[in-house]
């Protein structure tokens, strides 16, 4: 199995590869530096979906022999009191145009992000300075996780390759 994938993002790439690993699927990966055509940083789900599309259309055309293609996009959307959360898109579309969206959990971000979203501040900037400034445990653990985002983008890769391989 060939799979592009929309993202030369290490971090990326290599939770892929964990998943793959943990459901003993042999495949080849192709990372594509791919425009998600959508905000650096995208404050809404449908952005967030959209740029996970746009990334895995975008694969497969780069690499038009691949069996799938891949786009994963981790954004921020506000529940109705206008706090947002973190989550993950992964889209998996094939060259039959067969198309596979999945979406991982979602976490209400702490006070510190809320204030960084709502002024549009780059979150990734600022991880180290809210793990400076909370220096419990868990802070510490949390600020890993939205350092790392590993539980947001495995769960959606996992849910997509789920969807897409079960009926293939």
């Amino acid at each position: 199995m060939k799979i592009a994938v929309g993202t030369k993002s290490e971090q990326k790439l290599s939770y892929l590869n964990e998943v793959l690993q943990e459901l003993d699927l042999k495949a080849d990966i192709v990372p594509l530096a791919i425009a998600s055509g959508v905000s650096e940083q995208p404050i809404s789900s449908g952005e967030t979906k959209q740029g996970s599309i746009n990334r895995a259309k975008g694969a497969l055309r780069e690499c038009k022999d691949a069996d799938m293609a891949m786009g994963i996009e981790v954004g921020y959307h506000p529940n109705k009191n206008g706090d947002y959360k973190i989550f993950c898109w992964v889209s998996i579309v094939g060259a039959n145009d067969k198309l596979v969206l999945a979406s991982s959990h979602r976490l209400l971000l702490p006070s510190f992000y809320q204030k960084l979203l709502r002024d549009d501040k780059d979150l990734c900037e600022h991880v180290e300075l809210y793990m400076d400034e909370n220096q419990d445990d868990l802070s510490q653990k949390l600020g890993t996780i939205l350092k790392h985002r590993k539980p947001f983008i495995e769960t959606s890769i996992r849910l997509a390759l789920f969807e897409y391989l079960i009926d293939n």
